[in-house]
């Protein structure tokens, strides 16, 4: 603890001497970055992925890497343009002044990652907090020790210890660093822990981005191509087995489109990972068996409820897999629908009126995605009237996230802030506002004795102005 004290306050001394750097040093740093993860530190952070939970060497390369390299090269474009001065407008009765904005660093940031895509969601913040000029403490999830070893030794590579350090460890380690005081805490997890970060972070008045996730629905309506969207939203269900905070978390489907659904998604399951899907290479492990107990657990509650299973139902203790499985229609307050699953456990409801899930969606807290599969343009825009959510996405899952350009956040339940391209830039940066008088200012003209010529002035001011 005392060495991570030490850290902190070199990275606090380091951060005013950072913000006065010029830009290109923050740019020299994600150039060093980006080289560093198109050479010999991709392969290492491949291998580590495949040591904690089996991931292959392409979805690795595919979801962690290119999104992260991705964000490096539009924050690499347009930082130059993004900390310029922007002037803003002035009103009339402040003639003889000028005002603009700047941005400047926060000082010295925490991010807190968690162990579902551990390099591109510690890594994404990171870039965003350098490109803003901050000084970084990172701590990774406990549960991908590999993977957090690795990040530790590549940061250590590029980055002295007072500009950004990797603090490895458990909950201790979590606990210890949010009773410290810094500009900016950045989390990704569970709305559980992202409630305890909040709390933490009230105490030093530090500002925070909570990125959470929650049960994101899905809507597949009459309209719609069902067995396309039954396809697209098995790949996005178990992709990763579920472990993404942006996958579909429940989908409801309109009777009429059930069985073209069923066939879309059974297909996908048996030719992405074939009849045995645990025994598929390209299909990975839950990440420990804490979560795979949680998961199996749900399952085998589900499975005592009413409910057609179409797919899967079983799971290896030892292999640590759970097969993916999808239910149709089973009770809308029963075990797959009290928490959000994290899991490749699918329960689909059937409907008959749109006003339905519309009603039922609304009930819950606001989820992090609303998925819209439909070729109706007036029920596209029902659903997004009717519902609250930090994104949405119309006739794909999953794949709006690796947007840079789009900003990628929750609200409220699903968390608060945003990241991604200038969002994330934004997140880690102060908007300063600056005003700069230059001419008469209006309190020669309007300010004590209030005569009655001052009055009717004013007055001549509201009229004519406003």
């Amino acid at each position: 603890m005392n060495n991570l004290i030490e850290i902190i306050e070199k990275q606090r001394d380091f951060s005013k001497i950072l913000a006065k750097k010029p830009l290109d040093y923050r740019l020299q740093k994600l150039q060093k970055l980006r080289e560093a993860l198109k050479g010999e530190w991709q392969q290492k952070l491949t291998q580590a992925m495949k040591a904690d939970f089996n991931k292959g060497e392409v979805e690795v390369r595919l979801t962690e890497i290119l999104p992260t390299l991705d964000n490096i090269k539009i924050l690499r474009k347009n930082l130059k343009q993004w900390t310029r001065q922007k002037k803003v407008k002035t009103p009339l009765m402040l003639f003889g002044s000028t005002s603009y904005t700047e941005v400047q660093p926060k000082g010295n940031v925490l991010i807190i990652s968690p162990w579902n895509y551990p390099i591109f969601l510690t890594l994404q913040p990171l870039t965003n907090a350098i490109a803003a000029g901050n000084t970084v403490i990172m701590k990774p999830s406990e549960h991908t020790p590999e993977t957090s070893r690795v990040m530790a030794e590549l940061i250590g590579s590029i980055f002295p210890e007072e500009e950004a350090f990797v603090a490895l460890g458990g909950v201790e380690t979590a606990k210890q660093l949010l009773d410290l005081r810094f500009e900016h805490i950045f989390f990704t997890g569970s709305t559980a822990v992202g409630k305890i970060v909040m709390q933490a972070a009230s105490k030093h008045l530090t500002s925070i981005t909570l990125e959470l996730g929650g049960k994101s629905p899905t809507i597949v309506d009459n309209s719609a191509n069902a067995y396309a969207a039954g396809q697209r939203i098995a790949w996005a269900k178990f992709t990763n087995a579920g472990q993404i905070c942006i996958a579909p978390d429940h989908v409801y489907v309109h009777k009429g489109k059930l069985e073209d659904f069923k066939k879309g998604v059974v297909e996908t399951i048996e030719q992405y990972y074939g009849e045995s899907p645990m025994k598929s290479e390209d299909f990975v492990q839950i990440v420990n068996n804490n979560h795979w107990e949680r998961l199996y657990s749900m399952l085998s509650d589900a499975s005592k409820e009413q409910g057609e299973l179409i797919i899967g139902g079983n799971g290896s203790r030892e292999m640590r897999k759970i097969e993916p499985t999808v239910i149709i229609d089973p009770p809308k307050q029963g075990a797959l629908m009290r928490e959000e699953i994290f899991g490749p456990l699918l329960p689909v409801f059937t409907y008959d009126n749109l006003e339905e899930p519309l009603k039922e969606i609304s009930s819950r807290e606001h989820p992090l995605v609303v998925y819209i599969y439909s070729r109706n343009k007036k029920n596209i825009r029902r659903i997004q009237n009717t519902t609250r959510a930090g994104a949405t996405a119309v006739n794909m899952s999953l794949i709006q996230v690796a947007n840079n350009y789009l900003p990628f956040g929750g609200v409220g339940h699903s968390g608060m802030g945003r990241t991604n391209g200038e969002s994330g830039f934004l997140e880690f940066s102060n908007t300063r506002a600056v005003f700069y008088q230059w001419g008469m200012p209006v309190n020669k003209v309007l300010s004590a004795p209030y005569t009655k010529g001052k009055v009717r002035l004013v007055q001549k001011l509201i009229d004519t102005l406003f």
